[in-house]
């Protein structure tokens, strides 16, 4: 429980992180790649289609209760890192619901909205238009899959971790999002993993069961 505290500490503490790309790094960042980066375009397209079409399969309701049922199970059955599976949970619908939340409230455009000249700048709370860039979907989604799983079993760590990596990249690379706006998704997204973790940490098992 205390990486988890630690952790949640570290990422609250970020907030000033997240101003300073917003200040110094998010326009001028965009700006280059909006010049440059057609070469990286095509990988990252078709990345993104991969994990959307996986991600559009996995993410559904009846994903929800398929966890809910094996997190039973698991419990009922002493299983090891059997609270990981109400962690997964709690935290992907958590984590997109106050996106979308946050999202309304921020009403940030998108980088591709400003260079299409259907925003002046990249400012938060426009007062013309609807926009829903800060914090990143994709980001805080994939940051809410994938944690959970990343944080407890260190051999898939990297893979977990690179994949995020490249999911974030590639919302920067396709305009779609500003540099603080995958670094705040990611950090929602760990945010909540760990506030799950130690909202959950009474159902682990007692030390006269099989630890986690």
């Amino acid at each position: 429980m205390r990486l988890y505290l630690r952790l949640l500490l570290i990422t609250l503490a970020s907030v000033p992180l997240i101003l300073l790309l917003v200040l110094t790094v998010d326009e001028p960042l965009a700006g280059l790649l909006h010049r440059h980066g057609a070469p990286l375009r095509p990988f990252f397209e078709g990345l993104m289609r991969v994990h959307d079409e996986v991600t559009g399969r996995l993410l559904t309701p009846w994903l929800w209760l398929v966890l809910l049922v094996i997190f039973v199970v698991a419990r009922l059955r002493h299983w090891p890192h059997c609270t990981i599976w109400l962690v997964a949970l709690l935290t992907m619908v958590s984590s997109q619901g106050l996106r979308n939340l946050l999202a309304m409230y921020f009403n940030r455009p998108r980088p591709f909205e400003v260079f299409g000249q259907l925003a002046a700048n990249a400012d938060f709370w426009q007062t013309v238009g609807r926009f829903d860039a800060f914090p990143s979907g994709h980001a805080a989604g994939t940051a809410g899959l994938l944690l959970p799983w990343a944080l407890r079993f260190h051999k898939a760590r990297p893979w977990l971790l690179g994949w995020l990596v490249l999911v974030c990249l590639g919302r920067v690379v396709l305009e779609y999002h500003w540099l603080s706006d995958v670094v705040a998704g990611v950090a929602l997204g760990l945010v909540l993993t760990c506030l799950w973790e130690l909202a959950t940490g009474w159902l682990r098992l007692s030390p006269a069961t099989p630890s986690e």
